[in-house]
């Protein structure tokens, strides 16, 4: 089990890496800088949608750059993790950090040019967050090595394809 953990550790660390510089992973900038949100909640979903004027190229990317900075910071606890129960508590925290992220995603108002493309990445975070419960599930069972399912999982693939496609149109997002 040990060399298992071992193994699954970096897989994991580079899957969140991916994550983290998909939605941005640097500092800088703040806030929804000319985007008001609106936030309706009901008993079975929340639902944020964005709406004012479209933020210029630099302030789109400032404004990606401060929510992958917040996922990289929470993604850091679970690489310390040395037990599956401790796994499972940092990754719960992962899976939540992952949804505020959505949110904050979502509240955005994406450039004309990159709203699909935008709106394929905040549904491949909350898809990604979603898949994450199988896996806590198993770490809390004490099986340390359904971390290796991370880097595998559909939503993880669907970030950096989304990442990919804004970062091709012009708005460099990652790290």
């Amino acid at each position: 089990m040990a060399g298992a953990k071992l193994f699954v550790l970096p897989a994991l660390g580079a899957a969140v890496l991916l994550l983290a510089a998909g939605c941005g992973g640097g500092g800088g900038g703040g806030g929804t800088t000319g985007a008001q949100a609106t936030t309706t909640t009901t008993a079975a979903a929340t639902t944020t949608t964005a709406s004012g004027p479209a933020p210029t190229t630099a302030e789109y990317v400032s404004q990606m750059k401060v929510i992958g900075q917040s996922l990289s910071t929470s993604l850091n606890t679970l690489g310390s993790a040395k037990t599956a129960a401790k796994a499972a508590t940092a990754l719960q925290q992962v899976q939540t950090d992952l949804r505020a992220a959505a949110d904050k995603l979502a509240a955005i108002t994406p450039p004309d040019k990159i709203k699909t493309e935008h709106a394929q990445l905040v549904k491949a975070v909350r898809d990604f967050a979603d898949e994450l419960g199988p896996v806590i599930k198993s770490l809390q069972a004490g099986k340390m090595t359904a971390l290796s399912s991370v880097p595998t999982l559909k939503g993880l693939t669907e970030i950096q394809t989304a990442s990919t496609a804004i970062s091709n149109k012009g708005y460099k997002i990652g790290g």
